[in-house]
């Protein structure tokens, strides 16, 4: 999923887990996408988030109160109405996290069910938020139990089980080799399209190549971590794309064997079958001294 504007995704602070239930976090969130990307500032009226969220405008305002210091700041804007009457209106300010964020892609926010109310709508996405700020490493499954949810998250245990259920039942969680696992493409980890400014382009083709190589194994890569990369990026300094002109001129298969990333983790992965928790276990296989080589197997077939 493609990640070009700002106004495609928001940065969603992780510890709002700690401190705000799955109504107050999914409101929180509606008004990230109604203020500016930059500057955090916003002047969207109550009425607006109501019709958006489905709760009503009162509740709406008590719950940024509830987000108020620590990620919100809220200003009220004394006026006068076109009747001449009294007005208060309030300037809303999103504090930008600069570290422990998840990215949720607009498509979250658009995303939509025929057999529930925007209520209803509103309060599983916003358990689904809190889910995610508690998944491993920022990818899409947490090994906590539903007794170990209710420990890191603003939810009663039966809140949690009655949620769960219903993410279940509309299969946007699922639960696989004793991890819950959130089934929606709707939050950019890093691991997509999604890099820092002036991420120089061999770091950007080695996380590519091992996020392809996950996901032929059916799970995602760990989220996106320029020191580890780096490290990587030390030992193999070509691109796939450089790698595979040179082939064309020397047809050295001993070289691409040394060089080429698919290649070696297709040999010395080829059990793998369970997630991985951090880039830091790549480093490992590509560059560890001491990596015991898998079993042999039939020859791999790579292509150029």
């Amino acid at each position: 999923m493609c990640v070009s504007k700002t106004n495609g995704f928001r940065l969603f602070p992780i510890s709002i887990a700690q401190h705000l239930n799955n109504k107050e976090a999914y409101t929180y969130l509606v008004l990230l996408f109604k203020s500016d990307f930059e500057t955090g500032e916003s002047k969207v009226l109550l009425e607006t988030l109501s019709k958006e969220i489905g709760y009503t405008s009162e509740t709406v305002s008590k719950y940024l109160h509830k987000a108020e210091g620590k990620f919100v700041e809220i200003a009220p804007h004394h006026g006068i109405k076109a009747n001449g009457n009294p007005m208060t209106k309030n300037f809303y300010k999103v504090i930008k996290p600069t570290k422990d964020f998840i990215i949720v892609n607009r498509e979250f926010l658009d995303l939509h069910f025929v057999t529930l109310s925007l209520k209803e709508e509103a309060d599983i996405k916003g358990f689904i938020l809190l889910v995610k700020c508690i998944c491993l490493n920022n990818c899409n499954f947490t090994y906590y139990s539903l007794r170990d949810m209710d420990k890191h998250l603003k939810i009663s245990y039966a809140t949690i089980q009655k949620l769960v259920k219903r993410c279940e039942e509309l299969e946007l969680i699922v639960k696989d080799k004793g991890c819950y696992k959130i089934k929606l493409d709707c939050f950019d980890l890093g691991n997509t399209a999604y890099f820092p400014k002036n991420t120089p382009a061999l770091y950007k083709d080695i996380y590519d190549t091992i996020a392809q190589f996950c996901l032929s194994k059916g799970f995602e890569a760990p989220p996106y971590d320029r020191k580890y990369i780096a490290k990587i990026a030390a030992k193999y300094a070509l691109t796939k794309k450089e790698i595979s002109e040179i082939y064309k001129q020397t047809k050295e298969k001993d070289f691409v064997k040394r060089n080429y990333i698919p290649y070696i983790l297709q040999q010395r992965l080829q059990d793998l079958d369970e997630p991985i928790n951090s880039l830091n276990y790549f480093v490992q296989v590509l560059c560890g001294k001491k990596y015991e080589k898998a079993p042999k197997r039939e020859p791999y077939e790579y292509h150029l």
